[in-house]
């Protein structure tokens, strides 16, 4: 009868032993790390935060978000978000569970908001606080199931990264009106221009890295602009407060492919594009680099034969603008 069980029952296949267990939940991206970050990372969104690091004034700033600011945002989901798990907003789960196994990343914790009336994803994440992931009721109803699967992606990006203390330090800065505004603000001493600007700056490679991580987790990568281009069209702000109205997909998408057929040395961007196209159009250009076929085996390369990250990363800066100088 056992012998019967054995070969009917699939569960009895599973390996329930401890160290299995251990494996899977420790499960590491050592193998994409490139000297101290992630290979799909952006390399000027590492330097210009060690940069950063560096500032008068950021230690300061720094400790205020990371033990007081975030804290106070944590407390407040925990009390008085939904928590989103299998049995409650199970179609999200299934999104957050299949973007951690793409990056190979622990599930982080996943809140839907309702008390913030505007579509909006953001992340959390600290010393002292397990990464989370914040979804507004707006956003949820907003978006088509591969617009949340690539925003939500793009958050496990900025975790992975570590970029929720510095996304949390720029909501300091009141460059617009839109930027996300936490429960609590601790810092009350002014923000010095050089690391105003550093900031600033961030921001625009900060973008590059995890979109590459939202690509990723894309079933289909190759519709990362069509998907981002149609999330703006319905009027989309951004953490950073940002949003791009009358956006044109068509025109982006014959701008990244003659930015594609363009060799590094000549290449060259309409100076009319606005900040968020020009980010859209970099974040692209990572559908040509090796490094993502490398974490999704299961994606046919475009081209048959992709750029190297290094590569990319050149290309990334003149699109972005800064020329590759930080």
């Amino acid at each position: 009868m056992s012998d019967i069980n054995e070969k009917i029952n699939p569960l009895l296949q599973i390996d329930t032993g401890f160290r299995s267990y251990l494996n899977a939940y420790t499960r590491s991206y050592q193998n994409h790390m490139v000297d101290g970050s992630l290979d799909y990372a952006f390399e000027s969104d590492f330097a210009v935060r060690q940069k950063i690091m560096s500032l008068g004034g950021s230690a300061k700033l720094f400790k205020a978000v990371n033990t007081q600011d975030i804290s106070a945002e944590a407390k407040h989901l925990f009390m008085k978000c939904d928590q989103v798990g299998p049995l409650k907003y199970p179609e999200i789960y299934d999104k957050v569970k299949k973007c951690a196994e793409r990056l190979e990343l622990i599930v982080p914790i996943v809140f839907i908001r309702e008390d913030l009336e505007r579509p909006l994803a953001y992340s959390i994440a600290s010393d002292i606080i397990e990464p989370c992931i914040v979804l507004t009721k707006q956003l949820v109803e907003l978006c088509s199931d591969d617009e949340l699967m690539l925003l939500i992606g793009c958050e496990c990006g900025r975790i992975q990264n570590n970029h929720c203390t510095f996304n949390m330090a720029y909501t300091y800065l009141n460059v617009n009106t839109e930027v996300f505004r936490p429960i609590e603000r601790f810092f009350s001493q002014p923000i010095g221009s050089q690391l105003y600007s550093a900031l600033v700056q961030w921001v625009k490679y900060a973008d590059v890295t995890a979109n590459r991580a939202g690509m990723i987790c894309l079933d289909k990568p190759g519709q990362y602009l069509s998907i981002m281009c149609g999330l703006y069209a319905k009027e989309y702000v951004d953490f950073y407060g940002r949003s791009q109205i009358g956006i044109n997909y068509e025109k982006l998408r014959a701008a990244s492919a003659d930015i594609h057929s363009s060799t590094s040395r000549d290449l060259t961007i309409d100076s009319s594009l606005s900040d968020v196209e020009r980010y859209l159009l970099a974040c692209n250009e990572f559908l040509y680099c090796k490094t993502l076929y490398s974490w999704r085996q299961d994606v046919v390369d475009l081209d048959g034969h992709s750029e190297s990250g290094q590569i990319c990363d050149v290309r990334t800066s003149v699109i972005v603008g800064n020329g590759g100088q930080l």
